[in-house]
């Protein structure tokens, strides 16, 4: 068990080490990554805004980060309780597969996303 969360403690500071190389490159040279969803079709995905958004939170300026994508800010908490179930799964049975449970939150995810996206498309939201 204590390789298993060596494990995901390296690969979480990893992440975050990446994510914050990103964040410095983006502030830096103002690129970052297109949505290739929305370069092709002109909608916005589900997705749209969420870089824009994370780096409001790195501001802790909570107010543009819903603004940027609603949708992805009230669900953060989810995410954080779905990906904390998961690595307790991987550091408790080594298996990444979640219980039935989370199985269903997923995909109630996936719906309120698409719909999401879906809205924000008619609505201009």
């Amino acid at each position: 068990m204590t390789v298993r969360i060596k494990r995901v403690i390296g690969i979480i500071a990893l992440t975050i080490t990446a994510l914050f190389a990103y964040a410095f490159f983006c502030k830096k040279t103002r690129l970052a990554i297109p949505c290739i969803f929305h370069l092709i079709t002109r909608l916005k995905c589900p997705g749209c805004g969420i870089t824009r958004m994370c780096f409001s939170l790195l501001e802790l300026d909570f107010v543009s980060a819903f603004h940027y994508n609603p949708a992805i800010f009230c669900l953060l908490p989810v995410f954080a309780g779905i990906f904390i179930h998961i690595v307790y799964r991987y550091i408790k049975y080594n298996t990444l597969m979640p219980n039935k449970f989370f199985n269903v939150l997923i995909y109630v995810v996936l719906v309120l996303l698409v719909a999401f996206a879906i809205f924000r498309n008619i609505f201009g939201f």
